[in-house]
This record gives C-alpha cells, sequence and structure tokens, in this order.
C-alpha cells in the first residue's frame, strides 16, 4: 500500500460534475429571463452581423473565456478547450479530459445544455478546465458572428470559438493520448500517440493484433501505417486498414479511453460511481481506488480472492478495502449506461455503489 486513504477524502462529493449540473439548471421560475442583454437580440434591432438561427454544427475551438465580473482571457499556449455540435449531442475536449452531453434550442438564441459525462484526470497547472465546462453548463444564449460562436450566460460569463482550424494544422494528436475508435460491425481500435508514430490495438474479434505505426505523407489528416496496417486519422473520424480489409468512418468515444487505458495498464476489471465520482481498478496484486475527481490515487494490496458462484471478494492485506465484484446488470446511475458487472466498496467512512466491466 502506498498511502493509507483519508475517509473524508473518500467521500467527497463530485464537485465539478455538480457544478456543471447546477448552472445548467433553468432559473426559478423554470424559464430563462426574458429581457434581451446583448444588442443584437434587442427589439427592433436590424444588425445582421450577429445571428441566432440554429446553432451550427461542426467542431469549435476556444478563443476566449471570461468569468464573471473578469476580464476575457485567451487560451493559454499547449491547452485545448472544443466543443462539438451535432444532432442535439454536444462533447469535445475541456483541456486534459474529455466530455459529453446533450443539449437543447428552447428558441431564437437559446441554448441549454444538459448533464455532462467527462473524464476526470487532473489537468497541470495553469488550466481553466473547471472554468470552461461551468461557463458552458452556464450558457443559455448564443451568437455567431462570421467564423466565431459566442456562449453567454445569465451571470456575465462568456465563451467565444472559433471555426476548426484546416486539418492540416490540427493532424497530428499530441503524443502521449489514447484514443478508441468504434467503428461500424461493433468493433473498436485503442491507439495511443508517439513522436511521429502511433501503438494500435486491433479489435480480439479481428485478432487482437498490436502493432506501432510510422507516420507518413498524407494529403490530409494524419496517416501511420506499417505493413498491411494502416490508420489515418482527421479530426475524430478515422479509417483503418488491416490484413486487406477497410474500416471507414471510425467515430472517437472519448467516454472509452479509460477503460482501454486500464487494460494497457494490465488491469483485469475496473469499476465506476457517481456522488461521489471514484473509479476502481483490479490487477493481479493490487486495487487502485481513484477518487476526489482523479487526484486522489491509492494502491491497496490483497491477499487470494474469494470467489463465491458470480462473486469475488477483494480485501486489502490492511483491511482498510473491500471490493465485492458481482456478474449481474448493473445501470450507472448518472450516465444510464448498463454493464455487466456490479461492485460495492467497503472503505473507512462508508460504502461506495458503482459498476464495472471486466477487461
Amino acid at each position: 500500500m502506498t498511502r493509507r486513504p483519508r475517509a473524508a477524502r473518500l467521500l467527497l462529493p463530485s464537485v465539478w460534475i455538480v457544478a456543471v449540473v447546477l448552472a445548467g439548471c433553468e432559473s426559478p421560475e423554470g424559464r430563462a429571463p426574458d429581457a434581451p442583454t446583448s444588442a443584437a437580440q434587442a427589439p427592433g434591432n436590424t444588425n445582421d452581423a450577429a445571428t441566432t438561427a440554429s446553432v451550427p454544427a461542426g467542431i469549435w475551438h476556444l478563443a476566449t473565456l471570461r468569468l464573471p465580473n473578469e476580464p476575457a482571457a485567451p487560451v493559454e499556449a499547449g491547452q485545448s478547450y472544443t466543443l462539438e455540435l451535432e444532432a442535439g449531442r454536444a462533447s469535445g475536449r475541456a483541456d486534459c479530459n474529455r466530455y459529453t452531453g446533450g443539449f437543447e434550442q428552447p428558441g431564437p438564441g437559446r441554448l441549454k445544455f444538459g448533464l455532462f459525462a467527462a473524464t476526470l484526470a487532473a489537468c497541470p497547472p495553469p488550466s481553466r478546465a473547471s472554468d470552461f465546462m461551468r461557463l458552458l453548463g452556464a450558457a443559455t444564449r448564443y451568437e455567431v458572428r462570421g467564423g466565431e460562436l459566442e456562449l453567454m450566460g445569465d451571470d456575465g460569463g462568456t465563451l467565444v470559438f472559433a471555426r476548426e482550424p484546416p486539418a492540416e494544422a490540427v493532424a497530428a494528436p499530441e503524443v502521449g493520448r489514447t484514443f478508441v475508435f468504434e467503428c461500424a460491425g461493433d468493433l473498436s481500435f485503442t491507439v495511443r500517440t508517439g513522436p511521429g508514430e502511433v501503438a494500435v490495438w486491433a479489435p480480439s474479434s479481428l485478432g487482437g493484433r498490436y502493432a506501432v505505426l510510422s507516420q507518413a505523407r498524407a494529403a490530409s489528416g494524419a496517416r501511420y501505417e506499417e505493413g498491411d496496417f494502416v490508420f489515418w486519422n482527421k479530426g475524430d473520424l478515422a479509417t483503418f486498414e488491416l490484413a486487406g480489409q477497410t474500416y471507414v468512418d471510425c467515430r472517437s468515444n472519448p467516454r472509452q479511453v479509460p477503460w482501454a487505458d486500464a487494460a494497457r495498464r494490465g488491469a483485469t476489471f475496473r469499476a465506476l460511481g457517481n456522488e461521489p465520482s471514484w473509479n476502481l481498478e483490479v490487477h493481479s496484486d493490487r486495487l487502485v481506488l481513484v477518487t476526489d475527481l482523479g487526484t486522489e490515487q491509492v494502491e491497496f494490496p490483497y491477499s487470494d480472492p474469494i470467489v463465491e458462484g458470480t462473486r469475488t471478494t477483494y480485501r486489502s492485506v490492511g483491511g482498510e478495502l473491500v471490493a465485492v465484484v458481482e456478474r449481474q446488470t448493473c445501470v450507472d446511475t448518472m450516465s444510464g449506461e448498463g454493464f455487466e458487472a456490479s461492485a460495492t466498496l467497503t472503505v473507512p467512512g462508508g460504502t461506495l455503489r458503482g459498476c464495472g466491466r471486466f477487461l
């Protein structure tokens, strides 16, 4: 065991996710205020520079962020905040994290985001990930001016986005990131980026092949190849070629990345839960518990697990953590996603319940 957890920290609420949910709620009267707050929305305004028609789909990149009562701040170098809107779904990057959720357009120039599901990595300072997610969830209005999209909240906070830059400018993904691309036929490929190369894991149904592909010349996007194995990436879409077969329109799914990374680290089972947010990885010799929105990680060595039918019990050597995994249908309380197993953790200060899957 590397560190003994503190009960108070294990049971802290998921402040970041809850803040996003609350920020996206309607006013106490059940609707947004009717009073216009910008010239483009004022009655009788005929300025066509700003439009409030249906919010345009596509990928937007954050240019500036402004908290209430503060000056606008540009995005720091090395950070990326994006918003992709498509058919009532919103997704993107919040610095080192990914998020996804739904949105509605209650009326012209109006926008309302629902609950976001997000990865919970601790981005290094001076990250504005928490501010970005709070302002995004609080947005109630939008305006489009040429190539810019501005989201505004009733508290005065704003996010200004620019159109996606040319594919060639963003073709090569940053080093050290994992992607999971889902293709038709229930197939998914895992990709891990490196300097000038990528590691690719093919699905088990295609032989589970692993290969390191080197970057090759491409007219657009980023292309990597090694023998008969090709990965061609352009934004959130990818094409794979393997053993003479081509798999097109494979879309990045950031929600699957934590599971792929856990498997890559050697975990055989992973579980997660909400309120408070936590996740657990089961390895051959230890349990790894992550809490406090990814900022607190504790490893517990354990002895031989106890198997009773469909139930397996893991008990840490010092008894601080007991994890019971049972093969039964389980539904996540936040996302509604179905899982193949339930997980119940007993920790100092209480019990944590969630769902998981075998890797």
